[in-house]
């Protein structure tokens, strides 16, 4: 039954990896196209049609280059991904926590714990980067996980980074080792896959951390600050607006105890 489901739901693309032209282009479904035209809408609601064909192409392209249909099938069908990716994954810490109210997938990551930990020098840009597109990959497997067992689309997810211990790295100066890393998979990776976050929140954010958070703020796309909000604490009552107790971990207030590892 597990192997039937998993056929089922699992991505058939009319153009596999190694039949694409060197564009990258394959036919795509109005969703992925309707992402590209908003994260490039005007403030007067209109679309840049050009600035969004350039981002899409861009974005096949990419994904061409990097071989993203082999991260998805590996994800699929439960691949272990190369050892490289799996170090990242233990000194970047995320889990997908549950689904809100509007069946969205709730992502949770210690980002404060990363800056602290000077994890970011420890692997090679390279790494992080294919690391980085295990984690956006893996939001499509669970956006379409759910879309098909709830028989609702579902085509972004919520997000909510922990900066406890963010203090620290301001204090012994490994934040600014990690921005310049955070940046290059903003520019070179995120771009491509614009419009899978509905909403972001940072919480346990200290006043000291407001001048990081301004560089940060400043290289991301406009459209995805503009989603950000910030707490000084843990906002519960916040958490409890978008999702059920049961999808808060346990440490923040709710009922999850699903497995949340500290930063190694």
């Amino acid at each position: 039954t597990n192997l039937i489901s998993r056929r089922v739901l699992t991505p058939q693309y009319a153009i596999p990896h190694d039949k694409l032209p060197l564009s990258g282009w394959r036919p795509l479904d109005d969703c992925t196209l309707y992402r590209f035209l908003l994260a490039d809408r005007q403030k007067d609601g209109t679309f840049d049609t050009e600035a969004s064909y350039q981002r899409l192409m861009a974005a096949l392209q990419f994904r061409r280059q990097y071989r993203s249909d082999v991260i998805v099938h590996n994800i699929w069908n439960d691949l272990s991904p190369p050892v490289h990716v799996q170090k990242c994954k233990a000194m970047r810490v995320a889990i997908w926590a549950g689904t809100d109210y509007n069946s969205r997938p709730v992502v949770f990551e210690r980002l404060g714990q990363f800056f602290s930990s000077g994890n970011a020098t420890l692997m090679t840009e390279e790494e992080w980067e294919e690391s980085y597109l295990y984690f956006l990959e893996t939001h499509f497997c669970k956006m379409r996980q759910i879309s098909m067992r709830g028989g609702v689309a579902v085509d972004r997810i919520v997000y909510f980074a922990d900066f406890s211990g963010v203090v620290s790295s301001i204090m012994n100066r490994k934040i600014w080792k990690v921005i310049p890393l955070l940046k290059r998979l903003v520019k070179k990776v995120e771009s491509h896959y614009p419009e899978i976050v509905d909403h972001i929140t940072l919480f346990n954010v200290p006043t000291i951390a407001s001048a990081a958070y301004k560089v940060v703020r400043g290289f991301l796309d406009p459209v995805t600050a503009d989603k950000i909000e910030l707490f000084s604490g843990v906002p519960f009552e916040r958490f409890n607006e978008l999702m059920k107790e049961d999808v808060i971990p346990k440490e923040y207030g709710g009922s999850n105890d699903i497995d949340y590892p500290q930063t190694l």
